[in-house]
């Protein structure tokens, strides 16, 4: 099968240490389904891993990617959850010992199979396109699971534009949450505002008030208004 695989690592030239080639097929293991990826997006994790970053003592080579969508061996369409945990841990997956994201130790999803429990494959809904469906784990777990918005909360997005904002204006639109956002780029604003942001600021913007949430996709360049910009026991989750 066609694979983008890291074969070592490099922080001046990370690009130097990716393969698409052919691969092995993923051997079958119980508990586990084989997906026919459809469809699957790239996020920092993948460039992480490139430069260095990866998880101690992590597998060369390994096929990149943690989020995907397609089809399971019954015909279902599917989304792919890409935090691997262990089946005995009882609470919270984030603070799981054993858990890793697919990529990490097991290959990832940039192939044209993947292999991943089968507890971690979601039925995706019929409304959205398979696409669409690949880019939604990392925004929506970021906004709702970890972040927990709710319907009627604020939250300021940091950096509207990239990839995981726009997907979480988007979702917290969907949700009924009052979504701020900030960029640098007028064009980026006025985008975030048609898709349902209700107000767009300049980067270390005065705030009309305090937000619940901040997704702080940025890092060190805003990280302090972020920290300004929460209430008393609001939720503060960045990626990095």
């Amino acid at each position: 099968m066609l694979a983008a695989t890291i074969v070592g690592s490099d922080e001046l030239d990370p690009l130097a240490q990716l393969r698409i080639d052919e691969q092995p097929e993923p051997d079958m293991r119980e508990g586990w389904s084989l997906v026919d990826v459809r469809a699957a997006s790239i996020n920092h994790h993948d460039l992480r891993e490139l430069r260095g970053k990866a998880r101690r003592n992590a597998p060369l080579p390994r096929v990149l990617g943690s989020d995907a969508a397609g089809v399971d061996e019954t015909g279902r369409e599917v989304i792919v959850h890409a935090l691997v945990g262990d089946p005995a841990w009882g609470g919270n997956e984030l603070f799981d010992p054993g858990a890793s994201m697919l990529s990490d130790y097991y290959d990832g999803t940039l192939a044209e199979r993947v292999l991943v429990p089968t507890r971690n494959l979601v039925a995706k809904p019929p409304e959205i396109s398979l696409e669409h469906a690949a880019c939604l784990p990392t925004a929506y777990r970021m906004l709702v699971v970890v972040a927990g918005a709710r319907e009627g909360s604020t939250v300021l997005v940091q950096g509207a534009g990239g990839g995981v904002a726009s997907a979480a204006v988007i979702i917290g639109r969907a949700l009924g949450v009052r979504v701020w956002v900030t960029s640098r780029s007028d064009e980026k604003r006025a985008w975030a505002l048609a898709q349902g942001a209700e107000h767009a600021f300049a980067p270390g913007a005065r705030l009309p008030e305090r937000v619940d949430t901040v997704l702080e996709t940025v890092g060190a360049a805003t990280w302090t208004h972020s920290i300004k910009a929460c209430v008393r026991a609001a939720r503060l989750w960045s990626p990095a």
